[in-house]
């Protein structure tokens, strides 16, 4: 065989493998700058050329159109149990929303879970397959070392996330309520209204999404509340709030304020307020964040921090449908208000 003929073999044998080994990158990166998407750093792009040619790959034609085909199909992935999609309003209402929205463009939405790893691996199988142009994931959990996010961002599909669980960087991008502005309105609230000993219900805390508002609103309250104040509910529900706030009045003496970082929590709060004889906001007020259906059917009605989560879903869809068609996908931070109501 001549040196050429062995040239030849050997770049022929090249795979999209061997380029993404190259420039330390995923292989769904590679097939991302391949089919000149978008959603690449320039960078990380530089990175892949350079491989590319110090490798010889040159893409099968027929592969990438294949790649790049259309399915008018989107995938929801949930990353926490499937049941949040039932107890937790927010969840309910992105579902319905980004239904519509894809349903006026003429997709389609697939529901996926991604919570096990036989979910994992089926999510795997599936996006590798080009069942879908695209991915939201939607999840409260704290994923920054889950096996999911690895399974989104190996493969060509763009992903949007709603909501920032993301605590060390930003590995994929997002569309989330602006946390931060919501902490600091709380907060003023709770001054401007007296509250002198705060305390603080929360889940997930090492996730952006919440650390963020929990941290602005400490910070803006200053000495009317103390980290050792802050109490972590297993999970965003009721129940976990009501577990959460017995801790807390335990833990706190002459407490006379709650912020609960989600009206779920801020309800359980409430209950278990009752159960103990104290009258909302007489003698505890309790402030949620959301402002979700659960906030209006609480006694007294709920103050809370409202994020469009409608508007937020309407954003995301709207950015799918940009960046399947080509267009450059950002993370959006969208604004928030505060809604005073009669529990604080």
């Amino acid at each position: 065989m001549t040196t050429e003929s062995s040239a030849s073999t050997r770049l022929a044998r090249t795979t999209i493998e061997d380029v993404a080994r190259e420039a330390g990158v995923s292989k769904g990166t590679v097939s991302r700058v391949l089919n000149g998407r978008n959603w690449v750093s320039d960078s990380t792009r530089e990175a892949v050329q350079a491989a590319l040619q110090r490798t010889g790959f040159v893409a099968n034609a027929s592969a990438r159109s294949l790649a790049m085909r259309r399915t008018g199909s989107v995938a929801l992935v949930l990353g926490a149990p499937a049941t949040h999609l039932f107890e937790d309003p927010n969840y309910a209402l992105i579902l319905q929303v980004i239904t519509a929205e894809l349903a006026d463009a003429d997709y389609s939405l697939i529901f996926m879970s991604g919570e096990t790893p036989s979910d994992r691996g089926r999510l795997a199988r599936f996006l590798k397959g080009g069942h879908v142009d695209g991915v939201v994931f939607l999840s409260a959990e704290e994923p920054e070392s889950d096996e999911l996010v690895r399974v989104l961002e190996e493969h060509a599909v763009p992903v949007i996330v709603i909501g920032h669980p993301f605590p060390d960087s930003d590995p994929l991008p997002f569309i989330a309520a602006d946390d931060e502005q919501g902490g600091r309105l709380l907060a003023q609230h709770f001054i401007d209204r007296g509250y002198r000993r705060i305390g603080v219900i929360g889940s997930h805390l090492g996730s952006v999404g919440s650390r963020s508002r929990i941290d602005s609103f400490l910070d803006h309250v200053g000495d009317r509340s103390r980290r050792e104040w802050v109490v972590e509910a297993k999970q965003f529900s009721i129940d976990a709030g009501r577990d959460a706030m017995r801790t807390l009045i335990a833990r706190v003496d002459n407490l006379d304020a709650v912020f609960a970082a989600s009206d779920l929590l801020a309800a359980g709060a409430i209950d278990v307020a009752n159960e103990r004889g104290l009258t909302v906001p007489g003698d505890i007020a309790i402030a949620g964040f959301d402002d979700s259906s659960a906030a209006t059917r609480t006694v007294p009605p709920l103050t809370t921090i409202r994020m469009d989560v409608a508007a937020t879903a309407r954003a995301t869809v709207v950015q799918m449908l940009s960046v399947i068609n080509g267009g450059e996908t950002i993370s959006r931070v969208m604004p928030v208000e505060l809604i005073v109501r009669g529990s604080a």
